[in-house]
């Protein structure tokens, strides 16, 4: 009796198990199914739309309309090559991920830091990007976790990258780095560097990385 009872608890658990990874793949799927692509077609019910991807449109200037957008969630700009953008960013106060890489500007507007619930920023392949004066405005972010500057031409990291106080991973991958950068000891929260592609010396031992207390990636 006793060993049925088990045997049904086990079934019981793989069962539930197999349901959450469904229903999770199904939420998943609905998601992006529900993704809005076009700037019009999304402000036709701005209040329904959670994820809206704007990338490579090459617009010619900042989509305007954003702040009727209260419950977006997700806003990509990929490889739209704006040259700035506008305050009105700031007003996606339910902006989770943000996906700006690609882009020509070089500074964030001093807006951008009462996105108080982005979690995600990729600012991947910005060439002309200020890394000291933005990371600035992103040191006021306090659910930053994840921050992308991979390929961005950057030969080392400011001072002031501490400021980012809640980052758990850092992706600097195809940079100009030629040391493992020491500023990254300031983030105390780091959790995983990408460093792949950089100009790091090859005889770089796994013991040299052990002070940093994270998983590197070369």
């Amino acid at each position: 009796m006793k060993n049925n009872r088990i045997s049904l608890y086990i079934f019981g658990v793989v069962m539930l198990f197999q349901f959450v990874k469904v229903y999770s793949q199904s939420l998943d799927g609905q998601l992006i199914k529900n993704e809005y692509t076009s700037i019009e077609e999304a402000l036709k019910e701005p209040e329904k739309v959670i994820r809206l991807n704007l990338s490579n449109q090459s617009l010619a200037e900042f989509p305007k309309g954003l702040s009727k957008f209260k419950n977006l969630e997700y806003l990509s700009l990929r490889n739209d090559h704006l040259t700035s953008l506008s305050p009105e960013i700031s007003s996606l106060k339910k902006l989770k991920v943000l996906d700006l890489g690609g882009n020509d500007f070089s500074i964030l507007p001093k807006a951008f830091a009462k996105l108080q619930n982005l979690e995600e920023l990729y600012l991947d392949n910005d060439k002309n990007l200020d890394v000291r004066r933005d990371i600035e405005i992103l040191g006021k972010l306090p659910k930053l976790k994840i921050l992308h500057l991979d390929n961005d031409g950057i030969e080392t990291l400011p001072p002031n990258i501490k400021k980012l106080s809640h980052l758990e991973t850092l992706s600097l991958s195809n940079n100009l780095l030629r040391v493992v950068p020491p500023q990254v000891k300031g983030l105390k929260k780091l959790k995983y560097l990408d460093l792949n592609n950089n100009h790091l010396p090859t005889n770089l031992h796994l013991n040299q990385q052990a002070d940093y207390g994270l998983k590197i990636r070369f």
